[in-house]
């Protein structure tokens, strides 16, 4: 399956976050929020938005709303007459539409009020449903979408709201009169109504949905839940079953008592897969023509919700090291610790992880120099994962051993959380001094080379007794040609590398992509796995079939001490 990575979210936050910071008030201000789902011939063919903003004292000429047209590739939603209506105490308020310069990852739109505005605020407005299909290009899972029956959408696609970063007492309302009878309205933080005191952005960065949607549990209610339209061709229920599990064993383990999470599944028209996180929720999509298996959405739910817990303070390009490779190190061991990984599983897990980091053709590069191709290079994208993953498997070895086993990698990722929760800072600095305590200044020098891109190497002792590195030989991932140009259709073949797989399967500079070439996680970590490209060349098809693998380069793998007996394995 091919994944959406969260660190979108953190690129969307950062478009949205421009806004003038406002003193926090004593009370939070009133933000209700009503939304309509509208249907022609069972279909959902529009969302009424009402909301009612109470005294935002916005001058005339200043921006009382914001939304993106375009978020990190996905249009934001049409709305109807591309008008807004606002009133006021003393009557309606006329608007100027203004567009913001393009920005890397998105473009915003402002409406300004053409007066002060007196007392509370009201905003109506109609946002249409984004029209897709097999020929829709991919991108992460925030458009307003009909399906179903029903709808869903990510707040930041169809939500136009006001610029600042108070907390609102919100009271979100759904009208469910043009359902039937068993319809549901469900916002990230509960089904129904719901009250809240949050700020605009975790409205902007939710997952909402209304209609005929089966769920788990079946009665509703609890800290996890599962949504869904129809019947998918995997066991929805069983799939949530097992991740509320892996879900409890992970809150327990942060300590976390309190926190819900919500997924979204979506059925896709075009032929991707993988899905979006957002707060305390996530949205992904299957397609009918490659659904995924439980044993792939079991890995690929796990990581998305572990991402609830680790976080470190600062720049994506210097902190998703922290964020991707704990979530990549820890959603394995809470499936393990909840039984739903066998020994033999967890031991593949942590191979194809490692896999995935000596295979990287880009894993010498610095934190910095991936950052800078994080858009434009799918392998830049992989470095943190594999590369956060094996330094903290090193750390959490060191802590281990150095401690008699006292403490863990644990301890200092608690620790992290705890100070975010205490609005204290939960930066590198912070990290180097928690890892100094415990490892001494040595430490710090295995930080800064792991950095630089320096190779990890796995330490004996790591992941247990049971198991043991040993090197052995692998193949780098090379698709050989341009990712982005042939992962849409229409696209072309462009980049092809002269004498790769792919030249010599017999794929040419500018064959007519017929069908998206995806990259997915399974692709990259099996060196096995072919990859078959269906083009058009000179009016004919083609489907070329090649092993996209190069050069080969050291690796390590963990294989099983067999005389340590499993009740000796960590866990």
């Amino acid at each position: 399956m091919r994944r959406i990575l969260p660190t979108l979210l953190l690129a969307c936050q950062a478009l949205a976050a421009s806004a003038a910071t406002t003193p926090e008030p004593a009370s939070p201000p009133a933000f209700d929020l009503v939304l309509t789902p509208r249907l022609t011939a069972g279909v959902v063919s529009a969302l009424d938005v009402e909301m009612r903003i109470a005294k935002p004292a916005v001058p005339a000429g200043e921006t009382l709303l914001r939304m993106p047209t375009l978020i990190v590739s996905i249009p934001g939603a049409r709305i109807e007459g591309d008008a807004i209506e606002v009133q006021d105490a003393a009557g309606e308020i006329a608007l100027t539409v203004e567009d913001e310069p393009p920005l890397p990852h998105g473009n915003f739109r402002r409406w300004r009020v053409a007066r002060a505005t007196e007392g509370d605020v009201t905003v109506r407005y109609r946002a249409l449903p984004r029209e897709v299909s097999a020929a829709t290009r991919p991108g992460p899972l925030y458009d307003l979408r009909a399906e179903g029956g029903g709808l869903s959408a990510a707040g930041i696609n169809f939500l136009a709201l006001p610029e600042n970063e108070l907390d609102w007492r919100v009271r979100l309302k759904w009208d469910l009169s043009a359902f039937g009878p068993g319809a549901i309205g469900i916002w990230s933080l509960g089904e129904g109504e719901v009250e809240a005191v949050a700020p605009m952005d975790r409205l902007a960065f939710s997952y909402y949905a209304a209609g005929p949607l089966r769920r788990y549990p079946a009665e509703g209610g609890g800290r996890f839940s599962m949504y869904w339209f129809g019947d998918p061709p995997f066991d929805t229920a069983a799939v949530a079953d097992q991740i509320r599990r892996m879900y409890e064993e992970a809150a327990a383990y942060f300590e976390d008592a309190d926190s819900s999470y919500r997924i979204f599944v979506r059925k896709q028209p075009y032929a991707s897969g993988g899905g979006t996180a957002l707060r305390q929720s996530f949205m992904f999509g299957w397609h009918e023509g490659d659904p995924p298996t439980p044993d792939n959405l079991r890995g690929l739910l796990a990581h998305e919700i572990t991402h609830n817990w680790p976080a470190m303070q600062g720049e994506h390009g210097e902190t998703s090291w922290y964020s991707e490779g704990a979530a990549e190190y820890y959603s394995i061991l809470f499936l393990y610790r909840a039984g739903l990984y066998t020994t033999a599983e967890f031991q593949d897990a942590i191979n194809r992880r490692a896999s995935g980091y000596y295979t990287n053709s880009l894993q010498r590069l610095s934190n910095q120099e991936a950052a800078e191709r994080f858009w434009s290079d799918g392998s830049a994208q992989r470095v943190p994962y594999g590369r956060g993953f094996m330094y903290l498997t090193a750390v959490d070895t060191a802590i281990r051993a150095k401690s008699g086993g006292a403490r863990t990698l644990g301890d200092l990722v608690r620790e992290m959380r705890k100070r975010q929760l205490r609005d204290e800072p939960y930066g590198i600095e912070q990290w180097l001094e928690l890892l100094t305590a415990e490892l001494g200044p040595q430490a710090k020098q295995d930080y800064e080379a792991m950095v630089a891109g320096r190779l990890q190497v796995p330490p004996a002792g790591s992941f247990g007794p049971c198991f043991r590195p040993e090197p052995r030989r692998e193949r780098v991932f090379e698709l050989g040609f341009d990712a982005r140009a042939a992962g849409r259709v229409p696209g072309k073949i462009t980049g092809l590398v002269a004498g790769s797989a792919a030249e010599r399967a017999g794929l040419r500079e500018g064959d007519e992509v017929q069908e998206a070439v995806f990259v997915g996680s399974s692709l990259v970590a099996d060196e096995t796995a072919t990859l078959t490209v269906k083009v058009l060349r000179d009016g004919e098809p083609l489907a070329v079939t090649f092993l996209p693998r190069g050069a080969e380069v050291d690796s390590w793998q963990w294989v099983r001490v067999p005389e340590v007996p499993e009740s000796e394995c960590m866990r």
